[in-house]
């Protein structure tokens, strides 16, 4: 059973981590190149999920360039370029291979 000053520090803390994101996301927008948002974004993404070097996008396209600020142009040659590169494989349209996160990782400055 929690008490209730245990659940005041949980919802304090949940809140804490909801700003932080936020605040995160607001950088991204203002200050990141397209192809520094779409490595962010992969990262973020992959951390989300069990299975960090693959991953099924729960957006398309047209949602990650609202979400991110940009257009889905960018978005799709983006992904090509990161693909010719060789930082992910694009086996589905949905589906994302992290080839080399160390690349994404100096993409996300």
């Amino acid at each position: 059973m929690c008490s209730d000053t245990q659940l005041v520090q949980d919802i304090t803390m949940g809140m804490m981590r909801s700003l932080v994101r936020a605040q995160n996301h607001m950088l991204l927008l203002g200050r990141k190149s397209a192809i520094e948002k779409i490595a962010t974004f992969l990262l973020d993404m992959a951390e989300r999920t069990a299975d960090d070097d693959a991953l099924d996008l729960p957006m398309s396209r047209t949602d990650i360039a609202d979400h991110l600020g940009l257009t889905i142009e960018t978005v799709s040659r983006s992904f090509t370029q990161l693909e010719r590169q060789g930082v992910i494989e694009l086996p589905s349209a949905r589906h994302v291979v992290l080839s080399n996160k160390a690349a994404l990782e100096r993409l996300n400055v």
